[in-house]
């Protein structure tokens, strides 16, 4: 087991950990949960809905991220195309309020595809 599977890992739960607020408010937002007694007040059906479906998906998005994570400190070689495709996931359901954690998805995607001799890139002579 190498460091920068450890650190890779470490930091995709990380991400995920701290990610979790996010589709808690738009839950509480859409009226499923009360957690942060979000008053979602005079908004129309349609946006309630728009956020149930992406507090959902964003759940989705934060178990890839652990799937992720568990792939990484396995080593395996799909640790680095789930993190990238959960990061940009993320962006997708929650974007201004998922940046922080898609930048250190990103860079735990970078630290597991490191031991991967096929992902690195050598200098071009020429």
């Amino acid at each position: 087991m190498t460091a920068n599977r450890i650190a890779a890992a470490g930091l995709a739960a990380f991400a995920a950990a701290s990610a979790v607020p996010i589709p808690l408010a738009q839950l509480d937002f859409a009226g499923l949960v009360n957690v942060f007694d979000i008053d979602s007040g005079d908004s129309p059906h349609a946006l309630r809905v728009v956020m149930e479906i992406g507090g959902f998906a964003t759940i989705a998005v934060l178990v890839l991220a652990l799937v992720g994570a568990g792939l990484a400190l396995a080593g395996a070689r799909a640790a680095r195309p789930v993190l990238v495709t959960a990061a940009l996931a993320g962006l997708l359901t929650a974007m201004p309020f998922w940046i922080p954690a898609a930048v250190v998805l990103g860079t735990a995607a970078y630290l597991a595809g490191r031991d991967d001799p096929a992902v690195r890139t050598t200098a071009v002579t020429a």
